[in-house]
């Protein structure tokens, strides 16, 4: 999304290109690659009748589709000395334990200082993405915990696909607000961009599918620790889906920010804590965990000192 000014651009198709991919179309109608109009479709800024749909579905012909393309800086992809820590490291691939605060590739208002130019600083990355060389999935700017890179092109279609097919076991660790009076709840609702806060998702009815498994793991007054477990990789699902269910995460500002008072937490309290998948080049199952950063562990006996009074 390389343009010097938002653009908001609604069209209709025609009879001519009945039975197209919608990416196709959209990347033709915009004049940019396939690639772009699929990363487009995928956050939520194309709508076709009003409704987010995939970047495969096929088109009938005679729709309205807008396409929103917001302002997005020039990235910097020069290496930089941005810390982390890596869990696992092999020939193609990368563990590494993402710290909160650090965007993990470049995007507006993070143009530099990412996750990708401390990757850059510290490996060989050989991968014709230049944009975001090695991801193969995203963790949000103030989430922390495991992330996998992939070290080279054949590495990022084998781990996405992994991705694609769900076949990766994704296991999150929240502190969450409220006294839920369930243990264990299956989130199955559809998110989507926020109608009028664009930089927002929300659960709506034409969203794309996102399931999360919640699993209460400890209860304090006010608050609990959760486990969850998502089975599709929308965009801040586990914190759409906490705030659907009225215990948003604590600390988040965007999703839960009336219920954080009291509670001395920076930024959502969400850590991707497990990661789950068989090696694609070997097919050995491999399986990591990342412990509480500082700020969790001491936002976790806060709690338990506070609910044993």
């Amino acid at each position: 999304m390389r343009f010097s000014d938002d653009i908001d651009e609604t069209f209709e198709f025609t009879a001519e290109e009945r039975g197209v991919r919608l990416d196709v179309l959209i990347a033709s109608r915009i004049g940019r690659s396939r690639s772009l109009a699929a990363e487009l479709i995928n956050e939520g800024f194309v709508e076709v009748n009003g409704r987010i749909v995939s970047k495969s579905a096929k088109i009938k012909g005679g729709e309205s589709v807008r396409v929103e393309i917001p302002h997005e800086e020039l990235p910097h992809l020069e290496p930089q000395d941005v810390p982390f820590d890596v869990v696992h490291e092999e020939e193609n691939l990368l563990i590494i334990n993402k710290p909160p605060g650090i965007t993990v590739h470049p995007a507006p208002g993070s143009p530099d200082n990412t996750l990708v130019n401390g990757i850059l600083y510290r490996y060989s990355i050989n991968d014709e993405n230049e944009f975001r060389p090695g991801i193969v999935h995203r963790l949000d700017k103030d989430t922390s915990g495991l992330l996998v890179v992939a070290k080279n092109r054949d590495a990022r279609e084998k781990l996405s696909a992994l991705f694609l097919n769900r076949e990766v076991e994704k296991l999150y660790t929240a502190f969450c607000f409220g006294n839920p009076g369930f243990i264990e709840k299956r989130v199955d609702a559809p998110i989507g961009r926020h109608p009028v806060d664009r930089k927002r998702m929300t659960v709506r009815e034409d969203g794309r599918n996102a399931l999360s498994d919640i699993t209460v793991v400890e209860k304090y007054g006010k608050a609990f620790k959760a486990q969850v477990k998502i089975h599709t990789g929308r965009t801040h699902q586990i914190r759409v889906h906490m705030q659907h269910l009225g215990f948003p995460i604590l600390g988040d500002s965007v999703y839960g920010p009336k219920h954080n008072t009291g509670f001395k937490m920076p930024r959502q309290a969400l850590h991707s804590a497990r990661l789950i998948f068989r090696n694609p080049f070997d097919k050995n199952m491999l399986d990591f965990s990342a412990p509480l950063p500082e700020d969790m562990a001491v936002l976790e006996g806060a709690l338990k000192r506070s609910s044993s009074h």
